[in-house]
């Protein structure tokens, strides 16, 4: 490798050197190297067994979200580890929102999948900020786990009082009384500081419950209520109601019986059986007509979450698939903000696990494929093909594959696959048979012209 530039960034015990590869690529790398001087020598060598755990946790992870390491060698006095070069960081993407006054949901959601990713294997970041976000290949990434907590119940503990406990700025008040034991709360109050960053007031005290003018005042104090309990309890929540927010069609004018009845879905959870069958009379009415529908159904529909689902199946389930076909085939047609798919995405899987019916099943992966690939969000067509894989029950397959056929969407299936560098052969057998006999097909056309 050949240093392009040396000391791009130091930190207390590390520096970041521009280098090229032999590749002719440019990347970064990272190097243990603590200040002279600055800490005693048994807190260097803790410091650089955290220096190596940040790489063996960072090589490990998914690289569609978080950065990856290229190589490495942690031998020795100085570790290091080469990682892509980013040209710019979430600083420079929250001076652009503020510029133009319009905040990129895409990139919030890119984060926030990173931290969900990193939450489902039991870590806690503990120090996320803007400098930590890299942008790279097209998506904002997670990097710097130098900080980040192993799962529960392991006992590695590498980190002091004195090497460090997160940023101020972004660090939640429990950071500081307790590093070690922090939740993925921590990470969730870090987020909220992210976004008063583009939405609130410059300058803010560290370690308080922040707010800002507009709509997103609720999400941020949410996010950093000062007691870790009432915060969000997980990022998939907290996805669904920020994304939802920013998606919001501007010239929505919704008529006095949608506002009536999205005022109702507050209190859904104590509807009767004849309530809900009034709700699922007035959404097949609505479905009854494709004009507008996104716009039209926006109000109800987005108060739905996972939960208001699970309810209604359980209030009576043959109601429930009638709203639910309506919402999958709303899902499926519609035409939405880019992030807001990770929360239909998610909605989809929750309604495909709980259905009791092959039909609403295949209404919900359907309607998966249709808006992942119509909005080429990787994020929904990696749970697509995790859904409709092998072990997919083979009657909701066969009825996927006739659904394929009868609707003409092959296209958007083998779409999903090729653009997560899979194969359609990574399908259920059922559904990969039909996509690749309309390829054949589609070829004998051809030729024979």
């Amino acid at each position: 490798m050949q240093i392009l530039e040396k000391d791009v960034h130091r930190g207390g015990f590390g520096r970041i050197d521009k280098v090229m590869r032999s590749d002719g690529s440019v990347a970064a790398m990272k190097t243990f190297d603590p200040t002279p001087g600055r800490f005693p020598a048994a807190e260097i060598e803790k410091l650089r067994k955290r220096f190596c755990r940040e790489v063996r946790i960072q090589r490990s992870l998914d690289s569609e979200v978080f950065l990856p390491v290229y190589e490495h060698d942690l031998n020795g006095d100085h570790p290091w580890f080469v990682m892509p070069w980013a040209d710019k960081n979430y600083l420079d993407q929250i001076r652009e929102d503020k510029k133009s006054g319009k905040i990129s949901s895409t990139a919030l959601a890119d984060i926030l999948n990173g931290l969900d990713a990193l939450h489902l294997l039991g870590y806690v970041h503990r120090d996320l900020k803007p400098q930590n976000v890299l942008f790279h290949e097209g998506h904002w990434k997670l990097s710097d786990f130098g900080l980040t907590l192993p799962p529960e119940g392991s006992t590695t503990k590498l980190t002091s009082v004195d090497s460090a406990w997160g940023t101020q700025e972004y660090a939640a008040p429990e950071q500081r009384k307790n590093f070690g034991t922090v939740t993925a709360a921590a990470d969730i109050y870090a987020f909220g500081c992210l976004l008063h960053d583009i939405a609130g007031k410059p300058g803010r005290l560290p370690f308080q419950r922040q707010t800002c003018p507009g709509p997103l005042a609720p999400v941020i104090e949410k996010c950093t209520e000062t007691s870790p309990g009432k915060r969000f309890k997980s990022i998939a929540g907290l996805r669904s109601v920020l994304l939802g927010i920013l998606a919001q069609p501007l010239n929505l004018q919704p008529s006095l019986e949608m506002e009536g009845w999205t005022k109702e879905l507050a209190g859904a959870a104590d509807w009767d059986v004849q309530k809900l069958e009034e709700f699922a009379r007035f959404v097949g009415d609505q479905g009854e007509s494709t004009d507008g529908r996104v716009i039209t159904m926006w109000p109800i529909f987005h108060s739905f979450n996972e939960d208001l689902c699970k309810a209604f199946c359980l209030l009576d389930y043959d109601l429930w698939l009638s709203v639910g076909i309506v919402y999958c085939d709303w899902v499926g047609r519609g035409g939405f903000d880019f992030a807001y798919c990770d929360v239909l995405a998610v909605r989809m899987e929750a309604i495909f696990d709980g259905a009791r019916t092959i039909d609403l099943k295949a209404a919900a992966l359907i309607a998966l494929a249709r808006m992942a690939s119509g909005h080429n969000r990787w994020f929904a067509m990696r749970r697509l093909m995790g859904l409709c894989g092998p072990l997919l029950d083979d009657q909701v397959a066969a009825r996927v594959a006739i659904e394929i056929q009868a609707e003409e969407i092959e296209v958007d299936f083998r779409r999903c696959a090729n653009v997560i560098s899979k194969s359609v052969q990574d399908f259920h057998p059922r559904i990969a048979d039909i996509l690749i006999e309309k390829v054949i097909e589609v070829g004998a056309k051809s030729s024979a012209i």
